[in-house]
């Protein structure tokens, strides 16, 4: 832990940044652990990626959440890279010490809980090809569930599991009778975004969004048509707990900032970026 007189200073870095949770979970994970310190989010774009960051580390922030679209090129910048980060070549948190920068991925962390704490049914269908869709494939393969990823691009995924192609997933899901559907792309940020399942397909199964967007139309369809559905600010707040601990070598309680996080998007029924 870092000497008390001191204050962390920590943040967050992706282009754009609309709407992100990220700096009031940590406000409230500063105030239940007593620790003092600020986390503001940086708007970074792409071409500013490693100049932006050698600033932000150079001006005295000693840790940073990396978000779209730079947690793969952000692995490059770091000295070395930690236990699942150093897999997947894809990272969310950064840490700076002694010259070092050290990346880790705390959404495989994230995903785990998740899992757990909304008793998400195998197999699993996971849809996407990014780093969210790593880090899924990541939590799946480590943990010996029954899982298939389908993408667009299947040629270009290089997760533990082979890809399947997209468009033959309703053929698949017409002999499936139970399971989870994981979201794990970017569809579901905008209110009114399509999702490229029959939705006739998914009474028996669960739908979980790793997205929070409370104005999702088609999630919402889903979820009124009696279809058991779960977004992603658990996942949200863990693996934030994760990069907290990382930086603070404290692991704060979860239970009561998730309460807060799933207020906050009541009231607001505005989407968020995934941070």
């Amino acid at each position: 832990m870092a000497d008390a007189q001191n204050d962390f200073r920590f943040g967050l870095i992706g282009w754009p940044l609309l709407h992100s949770l990220s700096p009031m979970i940590h406000r409230e994970f500063f105030r239940s652990t007593e620790l003092s310190g600020e986390y503001i989010a940086y708007p970074v774009q792409p071409e500013r990626l490693r100049e932006k960051v050698s600033e932000l580390l150079g001006s005295g922030i000693t840790g940073l959440n990396i978000t779209y679209p730079h947690k793969g090129a952000a692995a490059g910048i770091c000295s070395e890279l930690k236990s699942h980060a150093r897999d997947m070549k894809v990272i969310n948190t950064i840490k700076t010490a002694h010259g070092r920068v050290t990346g880790y991925n705390t959404d495989v962390y994230g995903f785990s809980r998740f899992i757990d704490e909304c008793s998400l049914p195998e197999p699993f269908f996971v849809i996407g090809s990014g780093s969210a869709a790593l880090a899924v494939d990541y939590v799946l393969h480590d943990s010996h569930r029954r899982y298939e990823m389908y993408c667009r691009n299947p040629e270009n995924w290089y997760g533990f599991a082979p890809a399947g192609k997209l468009e033959t997933v309703n053929d698949v899901l017409l002999e499936v009778n139970a399971g989870t559907i994981v979201n794990a792309t970017t569809l579901g940020w905008g209110d009114d975004d399509t999702f490229p399942l029959s939705k006739t397909l998914l009474e028996n199964l669960v739908f979980a969004d790793l997205n929070y967007n409370s104005s999702w139309h088609w999630r919402n369809d889903l979820h009124h048509n009696g279809v058991r559905t779960f977004t992603g600010e658990a996942m949200l707040v863990h693996q934030a707990a994760g990069s907290f601990e990382i930086w603070t070598g404290v692991m704060p309680e979860t239970a009561e900032v998730l309460d807060i996080v799933r207020e906050t998007l009541k009231e607001t029924k505005k989407g968020c970026d995934c941070s």
